[in-house]
């Protein structure tokens, strides 16, 4: 897999889908780490390890320098150390910055925050003792006596590190995806049973548009996070958008006319998480499309269920005088329905999931019983 992944380096989307692929494997997928990561993608003790071609500024002479010296001289104990160690001609401030917002330091115990406060300055101390020491001047750290134990401890601010949600955006900014965790990963259950279709599934009719089985003008339900918008006003003086949607495997674009984007112009904007039911538009030479027809706030489902308890099959008639009564009170909560005589349990579709309250058990309990409607 490693090699899999070392082959489509510069393909962003790719690298995300088998970095999930990974994961659904049960393959942990490690971050960046200047002791540990070499060019490319490489396993460690039976899980795979990020290549640092594949994060942003990072040059190809500066990664080599890099491996080399931790060859020669041994893993970097700080990060004055790495910059003492490392020559000054492949460092630069964009690339150091790069391994700090990407967590290539994580390892040494030292937080994002610290170093974003102080590497250039710490940089810039450590290349003039360099050029000090070239011209045969006495160096700032050899004033100790001990150079080694010099870069031992760096300087740093007593500061928090950020919170999650910063340190995921860089780790985006940097390496084109999320690597420690996910905006979306705490509502992968919701997504799982509120889609119909993911970026991966797109990206695949996309790549290979005669073998997909999806049909142009399909009816599909995709969600995620609002990534990018772009708004354009039409002839009829209106205004439209397109949005970059994305979810746990990659991006997709989806297209809303005026009256959709009139009604929830709340909804779509970036970083607000959502629900999408649209139409699937499958052009030649065109990458897929989602027509939107209708935008709901994606949110997390209720530990509660609702549950109804019936004797046998054909007492699933009744559930036809209960559907009225589940959209009137329509809401996150899943429905379940108990078939006694079976002993099997069925959730019911997702427009039939409720938002619990007395006057729904009441109506729920004249229908099916009072002993007959649980929530559990």
């Amino acid at each position: 897999m490693a090699a899999l992944l070392t082959s489509v380096m510069g393909n962003t989307p790719k690298v995300g889908q088998y970095i999930q692929d990974c994961k659904r494997m049960g393959i942990e997928v490690l971050p960046p780490d200047i002791n540990k990561s070499y060019s490319t993608f490489t396993v460690e003790e039976g899980k795979i390890r990020f290549g640092l071609a594949a994060v942003k500024n990072v040059g190809v002479n500066m990664i080599e320098t890099m491996v080399q010296t931790r060859k020669e001289k041994g893993e970097f104990i700080s990060f004055s150390d790495f910059c003492q160690k490392v020559d000054a001609k492949d460092l630069n401030k964009r690339a150091v910055e790069s391994l700090i917002k990407c967590g290539a330091f994580d390892s040494l115990k030292i937080y994002r925050a610290q170093l974003m406060g102080v590497y250039e300055s710490l940089l810039d101390s450590i290349n003039q003792d360099k050029r000090r020491k070239i011209q045969g001047q006495l160096g700032l750290f050899d004033m100790t006596g001990d150079t080694s134990f010099s870069f031992k401890k760096d300087p740093l601010p007593n500061i928090k590190e950020f919170d999650d949600k910063i340190k995921l955006n860089m780790e985006k900014e940097i390496l084109g995806l999320y690597i420690s965790g996910h905006p979306l990963a705490e509502f992968q259950q919701e997504l799982k049973y509120f889609t119909s279709m993911n970026s991966s599934t797109i990206n695949e009719i996309m790549e290979n548009p005669q073998e997909t089985e999806h049909k142009d003008g399909e009816k599909i339900i995709v969600g995620g996070m609002v990534l990018e918008k772009v708004t354009k006003t039409t002839r009829n003086n209106k205004l439209m958008a397109f949005i970059v949607l994305e979810d746990l495997l990659g991006t997709m674009e989806c297209i809303i006319f005026p009256n959709i984007f009139s009604q929830h112009m709340d909804l779509i904007q970036e970083g607000n998480l959502i629900i999408i039911e649209g139409t699937l538009s499958l052009k030649d030479e065109e990458n897929p499309k989602i027509l939107t027809n209708t935008i709901k706030p994606l949110t997390k489902m209720q530990t509660q269920k609702l549950y109804i308890k019936i004797k046998e099959k054909s007492d699933m008639v009744l559930l036809h005088k209960a559907k009225n009564i589940c959209k009137k009170y329509h809401g996150n909560v899943p429905l379940y329905i108990y078939i006694e005589k079976d002993n099997k349990v069925l959730r019911a579709d997702r427009d039939l999931w409720v938002k619990l309250n007395h006057d729904l058990i009441q109506e729920l309990s004249q229908i099916f019983g009072k002993e007959s409607v649980k929530i559990k």
